[in-house]
């Protein structure tokens, strides 16, 4: 009889084995995902002032990390105002802010033109240019689409993803302000960012 019970729980034992193993697969599988869709990550680039930086020039503070380009005619330019109307709603707390222009055009966006171009912006917003090879890497690490698109006459624009990508003081990523979200949504986000 107690041989019968032994066996009889063994396989019960067994059979729940059996059967929550889909999910514990599953889970573990998520868990791969997550680590592929990491976000982030070193970089090496040079700021609008010609100075080489990394990730670590940035550590310490929030950012706002925006990809775009300066001969963008209109959503480029948009996005960095109202990155600028952000700043002011957040008062003194926007000075733990780091908002960043990452451009996807190196090959005409160089540091003085860069310099010149957020001139007209926040003077508290860093430009980021590279080599074609700075970028890329950077672009894989922080999951950024772009690509040349050519036009009449010989001349090109940028597509690239848009938005604006928030990183917390660790560097850790916490998501993202879509340029049609409600201004108050946006402050709100940028507030949590701050741990306002």
């Amino acid at each position: 009889m107690k041989r019968l019970r032994i066996v009889a729980w063994v396989l019960v034992a067994v059979s729940i084995a059996i059967l929550t193993w889909p999910m514990v697969s599953h889970l573990i599988h998520e868990e791969e995902e997550l680590e592929v869709l990491r976000i982030g990550g070193p970089f090496s680039m040079t700021d609008h002032n010609g100075e080489a930086v990394t990730e670590k020039n940035y550590a310490g503070k929030a950012m706002v990390m925006f990809f775009g380009f300066t001969y963008c005619p209109d959503i480029c330019p948009t996005t960095l105002a109202r990155l600028m109307s952000l700043m002011g709603k957040l008062g003194p707390d926007a000075e733990n802010l780091q908002v960043i222009l990452v451009s996807v055009d190196p090959e005409r966006d160089t540091p003085p033109v860069l310099k010149s171009y957020l001139a007209a912006f926040d003077p508290r917003f860093v430009g980021l240019t590279g080599t074609p090879e700075q970028l890329a890497n950077m672009a894989k690490n922080y999951r950024i689409f772009y690509e040349k698109v050519s036009s009449t006459g010989g001349d090109y624009t940028m597509n690239h993803s848009a938005g604006f990508y928030l990183f917390k003081s660790n560097g850790s990523f916490q998501g993202t302000i879509d340029e049609h979200e409600a201004e108050d949504v946006a402050v709100q986000k940028l507030k949590r960012l701050l741990g306002a």
